[in-house]
């Protein structure tokens, strides 16, 4: 008698399913997943690529929307070294490392609209600048997702308006005694690390 279990390796064979709504998803031993393609085919065009039940594409965007926008993903964690992990088609761009907003050359959000966004490991943060530029030209300085700024203020409103903060706590700006809180603040910044 042939043993077929032999021949063909029937725990390997992908199955399609179909819904309601005419959405195509395959599956290999009850798991999302799909190696030569998409395994997610939804009947609005958009498409997900998975492995093994995560969201997975390492040659280009895991989904793919019907309306254009583009998303990286790697094990199920939003990711792209080459680029950004986030590509709307109004050409709004998110870079993002391991699942975490994150980008060491530049603003890991860029809107069409001139508005920067600055992060590092999903943290508002910039050393050298301000960590968000608005498109109307306010400015905001984050170091750790926290409001610092110790050259100056941490907020500056295109109609004048300052907010002067040490470790996200709002300070009452005097240059007599500005030295001496910045100098404060960067030992208790050191000590809560």
């Amino acid at each position: 008698m042939i043993n077929l279990n032999k021949i063909i390796n029937i725990s390997n064979l992908s199955e399609i399913t179909y819904n309601k709504n005419g959405d195509k998803t395959w599956f290999l031993n009850d798991k999302i997943h799909r190696e030569d393609g998409p395994a997610i085919e939804r009947k609005n065009g958009s498409r997900l690529w998975y492995i093994n039940d995560k969201l997975h594409r390492e040659d280009g965007p895991a989904i793919e929307h019907s309306n254009g926008n583009k998303e990286w993903w790697i094990n199920s964690k939003r990711h792209r070294s080459d680029g950004p992990a986030i590509e709307l088609e109004n050409g709004d761009k998110e870079w993002f490392t391991n699942g975490f907003r994150n980008r060491k050359d530049g603003p890991a959000i860029e809107h069409v609209n001139g508005e920067k966004e600055w992060y590092i490991d999903d943290k508002l943060h910039r050393e050298d600048g301000p960590a968000i530029i608005y498109a109307n030209g306010d400015k905001e300085w984050y170091l750790n997702d926290k409001l610092h700024r110790e050259d100056g203020p941490a907020i500056e409103s295109i109609n004048g308006k300052e907010k002067w903060c040490l470790n996200d706590k709002e300070i009452f700006y005097d240059p007599e005694t500005w030295n001496q809180l910045v100098n404060e603040s960067n030992i208790e910044r050191i000590m809560n690390k």
